[in-house]
This record gives C-alpha cells, structure tokens and sequence, in this order.
C-alpha cells in the first residue's frame, strides 16, 4: 500500500476517478463554504496571518489555523462525504489538509488532486480493516486522522514511500478518538473534533516527511487497539475506494439516509395522523424529538417531521425556527421509531428503512429504502452534484458559485491551489 500511495498520480488516473476527486474537492469546498456562516464558528479566535485560505474569511491565515476551521465548518451541518464500508468521512479529513499546503507551498492543482486521491485511498483501506469503532467513539479522527496524514506526504514529499510510510506510522501512533455523544446530542463542540483531527494528522503528515520517525508497526500495534472494534488487517488492494464512496442528499447523520430517502419518496402531506419507522439498529438508536437544529440531524422523527410538512430536508428547511415549530414538534411525536432485527443484516451493505405513513382520513402511504441515493452504485451524476455545490456556495456567498467551481474545476486544467484560495476569498470579500 505505501508505494502506491507515494506514487499516487491524478492524471495518469482512469477518467472517473480523475472526474470523482474534482467532485469531491467541489463538494467538500461547498459544504465547507455553507458551515462557515454559523455563528459559533465565526466566533472563532486564532491569531497570525499566512498564505492558506479560510473559507469565509477575506485574510491569509497560518496552515494550521486554516485546516482547523475548514475541517470545523465541514461537520457543522451534517452534510461531509463518506464511504459506508469504510464507516468514515474521507475526503472532509483530507481535502483541508491537503488544501491549506498546497496553498502554503503554492503547489499544482494536479499535485493537490493526486494528494487528495492517495489520502482518500490511504483512509478507506485502513477503515474498511476497523470493523467499525470501539462503543462510544465516534469515527472522526481514527483513520480519517491517518488519511489526512498520508494526504500531505504525498503532497510534500511526491515518490518517497518512506515518508509515506513513517506519515501513516506516526497518525496511527497519536489518534484521536472523539466522543460519539457529544456528536450524536448536536452539541457545536462536535464540530471542533473534525476540525481538530484535520489539524493533527496533516501536522503529524508534515513531522514525518521532516523525517521523524516512529516506532514500527504502530498500525497493526497501537492504533488497532485503541481505534478498531474488530480489527482484520489491511486488505489487498481492489481498485480505487474513491468510486465507493457517498456525497449527501440530506444534511443529516448517514445512518438516517435510508429513512430520509423513504419519506422524501412519499412526499409532501399536510393530514399524517402517524408516522411508522421500522429500521437497523444504529439508525433506530436515533429516535428521540430535537430540541435544536444541530440535534435535528441525529434525529428521525424530527427528521422525517420537518420533510413531510416541508416537502424537502435541507439548508433551508433545518432551521432553529422550523424545528422547534409547534407543527413540527407535535408531528415528530407522532412518529414511532422501532429497530427491526431482520434489516440489520442490511448494513453496512445499505442503510435499510421502512416507512409507512398514515394519513387522517385512514388511508396509507408506503415507503422503503435499502442503499441510498448518492451511494457507491447510486451515486449522483456530475450535473446533480455540480448543482448541489452551486446551491450551497450560493447560499453562503450569493454570486460567487460560478467562480468558485471553475477554480475548483481549473485545478484540473493547470489552475493551482492558490487560485482556488483566491475564488474563496474574493467570495468572502464581497
């Protein structure tokens, strides 16, 4: 695995994978740009100036500052990438860690994409070997960190396997593992910790291309004990893990998707006397009233209240103002969210729901949902995510979309890292 991440090149990858790495770069930088407006993370004092850009901010910014507060703003509304199998968030570790370099160093958008495409392919597989995370540990930081890490040693140190190597070493020797409750309640401090893991493994990436070194076998030694529920060992290579991974329709927890996907295929209703979830365990967990937006994305009933009166589940719909709504709130304790046994051998394979909706004159409306839309196989085409990057950016930055996604698509094309960080700044100028 070393060696081909050392060597991991861009352009001389297949075409859809070259297409994916853009779009995640795309997506990851739209939903960076809608989480920079929240109040609690404009609120945030770091000191210094640089040469990284921090989205929403017109200034330059130290590399570390700026991989903190990107990293933050990409959880802040639920909506980061993720691979299922893998049971993690790639790309939102490893595109602002690579990102604030590449800037600092004024590297190549070709050398930026190919340092995303080798953390991406770094974390997956070291994911996919976890079997999950210990109970009570939430998976950012774990191998998102070491993804991150291995992301920068490409960039910093192109062909060099040995700086790849003590990179991943030295993440899997300093993990962090983040607290699942204080993610799960919607608690603002949960954004910090995806801020945090950005900050460290790109630092720990960047130490060991320094050439410090740590003790052999750490992944196999210390980060499978502490990280790992069930650790298997670091499979053989079976192509590019970009193309199995998910971008997200709905700006909630992953594992309320599949139920997300079933309602939004029943529609807008305004008469529902209830609602009848039946899903695995891990999304039935999930199944208490919000009292705050942020709470609201770990919610199902607050969830799937919000998309029946509103007809949709986004930006503009999960709001402090519209869940905590008297209708809301009365519909989502109608809801009733039950765990069914048999669809837990549905995951990680999918995120399998049923949804029944009764209606006030006795009538029924029926749903299921097993892999979700913007998955592995169901991935949305280029047009649909382009659009959805347009719709977040635009929010945040009103007019600013068209500029932004072109320096996104000029790193592609001979454009650089700093061109993008131009776009972005220009935008938060305005």
């Amino acid at each position: 695995m070393i060696e081909r991440l050392a060597a991991t090149d861009w352009a001389a990858a297949p075409s859809p994978v070259r297409d994916r790495v853009v779009d995640l770069v795309a997506d990851t930088v739209a939903v960076a740009a809608l989480g920079s407006g929240r109040p609690e993370l404009r609120a945030l004092s770091c000191g210094g100036s640089g040469l990284s850009t921090v989205v929403g901010s017109h200034d330059g910014w130290p590399v570390a500052d700026a991989q903190f507060r990107n990293g933050s703003a990409i959880a802040a509304d639920q909506l980061q990438d993720g691979h299922r199998l893998a049971r993690g968030h790639p790309a939102s570790h490893v595109v602002p860690a690579v990102l604030a370099f590449a800037e600092d160093r004024d590297r190549s958008g070709a050398e930026l994409l190919s340092a995303v495409l080798a953390g991406y392919e770094a974390g997956v597989r070291i994911g996919r070997a976890m079997g999950g995370t210990p109970s009570g540990v939430h998976d950012i930081g774990t191998w998102g960190q070491v993804g991150a890490a291995a992301g920068v040693a490409r960039l910093l140190a192109p062909g060099d396997p040995a700086a790849m190597r003590r990179a991943v070493e030295l993440a899997a020797s300093a993990v962090l593992l983040s607290d699942a409750a204080t993610i799960f309640a919607g608690r603002t401090g949960g954004h910090a910790f995806l801020g945090a893991s950005v900050q460290l493994g790109a630092s720990l990436g960047a130490a060991a291309v320094s050439g410090l070194e740590p003790e052999p076998g750490a992944l196999d030694r210390h980060f499978a004990a502490v990280a790992a529920r069930d650790w298997s060992g670091l499979a053989p290579d079976e192509g590019y893990a970009v193309l199995g991974g998910y971008l997200k329709a709905h700006p909630t927890c992953a594992h309320l998707h599949g139920v997300n996907d079933a309602v939004a295929d029943i529609g807008p209703l305004s008469d529902v006397e209830r609602v009848e979830v039946r899903t695995f365990a891990h999304a039935a967990a999930f199944d208490q009233v919000a009292d705050t937006e942020l709470a609201a994305r770990f919610s199902v009933p607050t969830s799937v209240a919000v998309a029946l009166l509103t007809g949709r589940l986004d930006e503009t719909t999960l709001t402090t103002e519209i869940v905590r709504s008297p209708a809301v709130r009365e519909l989502a304790g109608r809801v009733d969210v039950r765990h069914d046994p048999e669809l837990d051998a549905g995951y990680p394979a999918g995120r399998p729901a049923r949804v029944r909706v009764v209606r006030a004159d006795g009538s029924e409306l029926t749903a299921s949902a097993d892999l979700p839309r913007g998955d592995d196989e169901r991935a949305f085409d280029r047009d649909t995510l382009r659009a959805k990057a347009r719709r977040l950016i635009g929010h945040r930055f009103p007019g600013h979309a068209g500029a932004v996604l072109a320096a996104v698509d000029g790193l592609a094309t001979g454009g650089s890292a700093r061109e993008l960080g131009a776009a972005l700044r220009t935008a938060a100028a305005a």
